[in-house]
């Protein structure tokens, strides 16, 4: 079975909208008083255990109540939370992760290796069905783990996988006191009240209404400053910007034609920060078999101009930058140095000469849930048109959209506009451009990607692996497996009595830690 990538087009799915509340009358009481903050959501939750959260709500409401073991950045440098420290083995088959002494669950029980153990062999458990166990199964063979002792976890490998420490440090640990015994994690009754580890523990529930989590005074790092978290549900954005007009709403993320509005209030900032997306233009092989030919992918790139979209679908640069390189640029070993397809009208019409190709109408589909889709749909249109290609726009509604986009052949439409968050580690980009890839939406091939992908994942020696991902970003480009469009941003407006730098403002999440939000004097 393929398990759809958590994150792939999450940015696109759907966004949320943050408020920060306070203890008696909201944004008008003074920093001081200020005692809670309320995250309100464009919908529900989905699922509250995060060996299944894979939606943007879910995953946000997650990472607040579990915490990582650590976290590693696009320089390779590591965070660490549960986990003290993490040890691989000369030979890189062995890793070992010694947890910190005295972590609690939020009812009080210890977290131990025994959890961490239990965690994992619910991933590697096929009949759990967890969306994270392709990661720790190694040309078919399952990742061994073996507790050592209280608070040290060793895990052997089949086979060299260098993305695995990276992969390990996301794992967010379930409490086997809670779950043990449990026929279907993904659907236990115990998922609507969680037991979690982080800063903040689950407090209440209501389902189309509110979530509301309390400060953990147990957890083993920096306590909040801020005595409740709130996910208010608010489906309908305009309620939201009514909310941020009359102060109701103190932190929500903006949309880049809302800056102008929002920038003229004066308790609110504008910060923007890297989203860590690939907005990507599809295109659909196996419904258009004329979109094979490389040379028609890279007609149709040198067709379009990339500025025109950035000013029309984000404003400006400062927004969205350019995108060239298939990998994020908070990815480790990103390179630009690719063929960049500036506009070209006249090549791009002698490469449709070339591959014997005139009168070429495809279908474009976009979901109708972001302004932005609908810009960059007809600046393609008018672009494509230029050089003899009629573009028909097919505007779909969020989830009839994305049902089409993964079902591959059966889609009804050629190309598409999607998005994608991969994280820092280039491995896992594997699953988007190798033959057989589970992400791999637009069914491009190429037996020297799929190589390259396989030594790098093998390659020990961090020069020749970097130089591996940087080779392989080349030739998806040159080959057009996906159009590049644009490196969005994430624009949030936030109550000037907030200090927010040591939240860590993060992809998905916004907030790494809501310990860190601080109220200013």
């Amino acid at each position: 079975m393929k398990f759809k990538r958590r994150l792939l087009a999450i940015g696109l799915a759907g966004a949320m909208l943050l408020s920060v509340g306070c203890s008696n009358s909201g944004g008008s009481s003074e920093g001081s008083n200020i005692t809670s903050i309320s995250i309100v959501a464009g919908g529900d939750a989905v699922n509250l255990n995060p060996l299944y959260a894979n939606d943007r709500v879910s995953m946000t409401v997650m990472n607040a109540l579990y915490n990582p073991l650590y976290v590693v950045d696009e320089k390779g440098e590591k965070t660490f939370y549960l986990a003290d420290s993490v040890e691989p083995s000369e030979d890189f088959l062995t890793y070992t992760v010694k947890l910190k002494s005295g972590l609690k669950w939020h009812d009080g029980e210890s977290l131990t290796a025994d959890d961490l153990v239990f965690t994992m062999e619910s991933i590697l458990d096929e009949s759990q069905a967890s969306i994270s166990r392709g990661k720790f199964v190694i040309e078919d063979k399952a990742v061994e783990v073996k507790k050592i002792d209280e608070t040290t976890v060793e895990f052997k490998l089949p086979a060299i996988s260098t993305s695995f420490e990276s992969m390990l440090g996301d794992i967010r640990v379930i409490p086997k006191h809670i779950y043990e015994g449990e026929k279907d994690l993904a659907k236990s009754e115990k998922n609507n009240s969680p037991i979690g580890n982080g800063a903040y523990k689950f407090k209440e529930y209501k389902t189309g209404e509110l979530l509301t989590l309390e400060r953990f005074d147990d957890y083993y790092g920096e306590k909040g400053q801020l005595e409740t978290v709130t996910y208010r549900v608010i489906a309908d954005s305009n309620s939201a910007n009514m909310a941020l007009q009359n102060g109701e709403v103190q932190v929500k993320y903006v949309q880049p034609d809302e800056v102008v509005d929002v920038e003229g209030k004066d308790n609110v900032d504008i910060v923007t920060f890297d989203e860590g997306m690939v907005d990507n233009l599809v295109f659909m092989q196996d419904v258009n078999k004329s979109l094979k030919d490389a040379k028609v992918r890279q007609a149709i790139s040198y067709a379009i101009n990339k500025e025109e979209i950035i000013t029309a679908a984000y404003k400006s640069e400062e927004y969205a930058d350019k995108a060239y390189s298939l990998f994020a640029s908070s990815t480790m070993s990103y390179t630009d140095d690719v063929e960049k397809y500036e506009q070209d009208k006249e090549k791009a019409k002698e490469l449709l000469k070339e591959a014997g190709v005139d009168n070429l109408k495809l279908k474009l589909a976009y979901s109708t849930h972001k302004s932005q889709q609908e810009k960059i749909a007809l600046v393609l249109q008018s672009n494509l048109k230029d050089v003899g290609i009629e573009l028909e726009l097919k505007p779909m509604e969020k989830s009839a959209f994305y049902g089409e986009l993964w079902s591959g052949a059966d889609a009804t439409f050629d190309l598409a506009i999607n998005g994608y968050v991969m994280g820092s580690e280039p491995a896992e980009y594997a699953s988007v451009f190798t033959s057989n890839g589970s992400d791999n939406l637009s069914g491009y091939s190429n037996k020297e990607v799929d190589k390259k992908f396989a030594e790098a994942l093998k390659e020990t020696d961090d020069a020749k692996r970097d130089a591996l991902y940087k080779e392989i970003q080349k030739i998806i480009v040159e080959d057009v497996a996906l159009y590049p469009i644009s490196y969005p941003k994430s624009i949030v407006a936030i109550d000037k009595n907030y200090d927010v730098k040591e939240a860590n403002l993060v992809p998905i999440f916004m907030f790494r830690d809501l310990n860190g939000i601080k109220v200013k004097n």
